[in-house]
């Protein structure tokens, strides 16, 4: 989509009323679209962003407070730039804006090149290291799923089983696939629930306290550059209290896909570039094989037919299924007692 005129003046415009300190030389629109804009502009303190943030003002108020205490402790974050009233954000039209130092850097491609995926996990170990001890503002909406992994698997593994039953009443490849295949899927979450709830995951909860490790929950390519400093980890709109595991499946997953095989060496190898920056004890590494048990894989692709009755493709299905199934045996040397 080409820029509009009337976006660059709309930036220019909120530039002058919310940063009249900051000196505009250049201007340009880099992602077009709505609410989804986002200009950069060469300024009289260096190349800065402007971003309109999609998530609701309390929410808004969260991330940016933990980005900044971040950036004041040293990590590799992008600084916020305060608006003309030392605020970390202003409102445009029931939506928060927020101006970003620009960070230049080069993109790690983690799901394609593995070096790229080593580096990405060793600055995701220090993002994370960094981000205990953030104390959210008072009058903020907090994203926090610390402890919530029981529920929320066993919330996962009842809408498995309710859609089995609708999809046996469905008339399409998609459905009769699912009803095939459901059943197994639906062991393996049940498994992993079992093993979840044998684990040190409430102890290490427990132990972690309030204020802990932050995960980004959207870790991965464009949201991770190498820098000269360092890995530099963008767009934290998501930040959520949790144990640090949840970026780390989601790369390990998508590194399997690539590899197109479960290897229990290449996670190890992944895990020591991680580990050696934030080092996890045996157990705690067990919640890690759990968690890569459990089919997510297979339900967020599922989801979407059932929940928001998108067409589901019976191909996809099977391909994700077998994807699920070929990671039982070397899951199976990795978690004790399984």
């Amino acid at each position: 989509m080409v820029p509009s005129q009337e976006e660059l003046n709309l930036g220019k415009r909120l530039m002058a009323e919310n940063y009249p300190q900051i000196v505009i030389k250049h201007i340009q629109v880099i992602q077009s679209g709505g609410i989804k804009t986002i200009w950069k502009l060469e300024t009289s303190v260096g190349t800065v962003c402007l971003k309109r943030i999609r998530k609701s003002i309390p929410i808004v108020k969260f991330t940016t407070a933990a980005q900044t205490y971040l950036y004041q402790k040293g990590a590799i974050v992008a600084g916020i730039l305060p608006t003309k009233d030392g605020q970390l954000y202003f409102v445009h039209e029931g939506y928060a804006l927020v101006l970003y130092a620009w960070v230049e850097g080069s993109d790690l491609e983690m799901d394609r090149v593995p070096e790229h995926l080593y580096t990405g996990l060793k600055g995701l170990a220090q993002f994370h290291k960094d981000t205990v001890g953030f104390i959210p503002p008072d009058d903020c909406e907090v994203y926090n799923r610390m402890g919530v992994w029981p529920s929320h698997y066993s919330g996962m593994y009842e809408e498995l089983n309710e859609w089995k039953a609708q999809a046996a009443q469905g008339k399409t490849l998609f459905h009769q696939t699912y009803v095939k295949t459901g059943d197994a899927m639906i062991q393996m979450a049940s498994h992993a629930m079992k093993l979840l709830e044998a684990s040190c995951y409430a102890d290490w909860v427990a132990d972690i306290g309030n204020y802990g490790y932050m995960c980004h929950q959207d870790y991965g390519k464009g949201n991770a550059i190498e820098t000269n400093r360092g890995v530099c980890v963008l767009d934290l709109d998501n930040l959520t209290y949790d144990i640090p595991l949840r970026d780390i499946r989601k790369l390990l997953t998508k590194r399997m896909e690539e590899l197109g095989r479960w290897d229990a060496d290449e996670l190890k190898r992944c895990m020591s570039y991680y580990e050696a920056v934030l080092p996890f004890t045996p157990e705690q590494m067990q919640v890690l094989y759990i968690d890569l048990l459990f089919p997510h894989k297979h339900y967020g692709y599922v989801k979407s037919p059932f929940k928001k009755g998108e067409p589901g493709d019976e191909k996809k299905l099977n391909k994700i299924v077998t994807f699920e199934m070929e990671k039982l045996p070397v899951l199976k040397k990795l978690i004790k007692g399984f």
